[in-house]
């Protein structure tokens, strides 16, 4: 009995140790021509563990049929140097099927947009940095774009300033490039939050998944969806 009461003691200790540990999320992504590159750096552990994923997109390929993307990913704890490489290649056909499963998968969890955004109440953003030059060689063109530009920067920092907890300044510039035909970018973010708030939400995703909800509930839904 006393060495039971002790397993459960201890184990609590670590479940509540590892809900209290913060996960730093480093996102960086540059797009120069036709080179682009995304790295995603994930930190955990006070530091001691990091899981780093380097996407970098190659040149646009052509198959005779259909237009694709080569791309080649490495990922690896603490560094992306002699860690596992896949290649692949994006095509049509792999973009709809992702975006069928991405649908799928919104349909099937009831009230996912409520659990994400009680989730996002405790992510923290401390670097956002994004910067972009932009020009088509027509000055007139060129001005509207980076108008656009603009104000899709400021509609995504106003809608992660609403949903997550902005403890940085924005760094924002939209560069124009008037005599050239130009299309460069990078973008540098930092978020934060802890494990026991994503064991939480993933709990709730668990919980709210369709055909799992209780048979009380699921008739009191019926019911208001008649009227």
């Amino acid at each position: 009995m006393k060495t039971g009461m002790v397993v459960i003691i201890i184990v609590s200790f670590f479940l509540l140790l590892l809900a209290s540990m913060k996960v730093s999320v480093a996102i960086a992504f540059r797009h120069v021509r036709n080179d682009e590159e995304c790295k995603i750096v994930v930190r955990t552990l006070f530091g001691l563990f990091r899981y780093t994923i380097r996407i970098p997109l190659l040149k646009p390929e052509w198959d005779g049929k259909t237009p694709q993307m080569t791309f080649v990913q490495k990922q690896g704890v603490g560094g992306t140097r002699d860690k596992e490489e896949k290649k692949g290649k994006l095509t049509p056909a792999k973009v709809a099927r992702f975006i069928r499963q991405v649908k799928r998968f919104l349909r099937q969890v009831v009230d996912l947009h409520e659990i994400m955004k009680q989730f996002y109440r405790y992510v923290t953003v401390t670097q956002w940095e994004w910067k972009t030059r932009i020009g088509t060689g027509d000055a007139a063109s060129t001005g509207l774009l980076v108008g656009l530009g603009w104000s899709l920067k400021y509609m995504i920092i106003g809608a992660v300033s609403r949903y997550m907890n902005m403890k940085t300044v924005p760094v924002v510039a939209v560069v124009p490039a008037y005599d050239q035909a130009v299309s460069e970018t990078a973008f540098a973010c930092m978020i934060h939050f802890r494990i026991g708030h994503a064991m939480v939400a993933g709990w709730r995703v668990i919980k709210h998944w369709r055909g799992r909800r209780p048979a009380k509930w699921s008739t009191a839904r019926q019911v208001n969806e008649g009227y």
